[in-house]
C-alpha cells in the first residue's frame, strides 16, 4: 500500500502535471517523490481527496533503469508472494499484452487492527519498457487503485466483483503518459 505524506505543491519530475484520466474521472496531481536517483514516483487524485484516506488514485511509477518488464513483474509477484503469508486478503492475477510489450498485474491487499479489516485496496499495474531519451530505457509503472475503510469494506468486495474486468479493460486501454525527465 502506498502511505504517503501530503505536499502542499507536489513537483512534477517526469513531466506529466496532469490532469489525467481514468473512468471519466480527473486525477490532478498530489504528491511527489524521488527516493532514489532511478526512480520516480507521482500520486494523482480526484478534486476533494488526499493521499492518507483517499479512494481512488492514480500513480506513476518510473524507473530510470534499463529492466525488463518481465524481471520487473517477477520482483512484483515475490513481494505479493510475501504478503499472502500474513494477509488473507492479498491475492493476484498477471496478463500479458498479446504484442508482449506490456505485462498487467491486478491485486488486492487489506489491512486489519484488532481483527477488524480497516482498509482494502485494489490495484491494477500496468507495465511497460519506454525510450527516455540518450539512449536510455526505463519502465513505466501506470497505477489505479481503489481504496475502502472500515464499514464500507463488505460492499468494495462485493462491487469490485463485476467492477473489476471493466478496469483492468479500461487500464489495458488507457493512454500511456508521456514522460519527460527534469534533468535536476
Amino acid at each position: 500500500m502506498s502511505f504517503t505524506m501530503s505536499k502542499d505543491n507536489p513537483i512534477d519530475r517526469i513531466g506529466v502535471t496532469g490532469p489525467l484520466m481514468f473512468n471519466q474521472v480527473s486525477y490532478n496531481l498530489a504528491w511527489s517523490d524521488k527516493p532514489r536517483d532511478t526512480y520516480y514516483i507521482q500520486e494523482y487524485l480526484p478534486e476533494g481527496q488526499n493521499v492518507n484516506s483517499f479512494s481512488q488514485m492514480l500513480t506513476i511509477h518510473l524507473f530510470d533503469v534499463d529492466i525488463t518488464i518481465e524481471d520487473a513483474v517477477k520482483n512484483k509477484i515475490n513481494e505479493l508472494e510475501n504478503r499472502i503469508k500474513t494477509d488473507a486478503t492479498c491475492n493476484y492475477e498477471v496478463y500479458k499484452s498479446p504484442d508482449g510489450k506490456e505485462i498487467i498485474i491486478d491485486f488486492t491487499l487489506g489491512e486489519s487492527k484488532n481483527n477488524e479489516m480497516t482498509i482494502a485496496e485494489f490495484n491494477i499495474y500496468r507495465y511497460r519498457n519506454i525510450e527516455l531519451g540518450n539512449n536510455r530505457n526505463g519502465l513505466l509503472v501506470y497505477a489505479y487503485s481503489e481504496r475502502s475503510y472500515g464499514e464500507k469494506i463488505q460492499e468494495f468486495y462485493k462491487s469490485l466483483k463485476t467492477e473489476r474486468p471493466e478496469l483492468i479493460s479500461m487500464m489495458s486501454l488507457s493512454e500511456l503518459p508521456v514522460i519527460s525527465l527534469s534533468k535536476e
